[in-house]
């Protein structure tokens, strides 16, 4: 039996992690592993700044808009995502994601996490009003217990 959240809504549809691992490992082998990589970042990046404008109706503060985030994001089965070290001033800090989608069905040797870093960079650039640049430091997907990013404007 689906849980409630499992169950795609009117707007949406479920995709299998396998699924978008084959998708990536499509982009890799037509392209080359670091177009994918760039392919991936670059359509997230849109995605995250679209989730921003949409959400913006509904909150006050920066940090109010990190905690829905992570709400959304957990109620969407992307993972469990947390940020820590912030500094809304400076506008950096790190996200820190357990079980994330990207890495669930999908073992490398380098950070992996190519759409979901993106996602987050386009975040946090409509939040803060500037270009954020994320870097991914622990990956899951190459053994790490979870992954890791540190985020500061560009």
């Amino acid at each position: 039996m689906k849980s409630q959240s499992e169950k795609p809504t009117k707007n949406s549809f479920l995709f299998q992690f396998e699924t978008f691992s084959q998708i990536e490992d499509a982009l890799e082998l037509i392209f080359s592993p670091s177009a994918a990589a760039v392919i991936l970042y670059m359509t997230a990046i849109k995605c995250g700044v679209h989730t921003y404008k949409k959400m913006k109706k509904k909150i006050h503060t920066e940090e109010e808009a990190l905690n829905h985030l992570s709400e959304l994001k957990k109620e969407e089965n992307w993972g469990k995502l947390s940020f820590r070290d912030i500094s809304f001033k400076n506008a950096t800090g790190r996200v820190i994601i357990h079980d994330s989608f990207e890495t669930i069905a999908r073992k490398t040797t380098q950070p992996s996490c190519h759409f979901f870093r993106g996602y987050i960079a386009g975040f946090l650039s409509e939040l803060f009003k500037n270009t954020i640049t994320v870097t991914e430091e622990k990956c899951a997907g190459k053994g790490d217990e979870h992954c890791e990013f540190v985020f500061e404007p560009q």
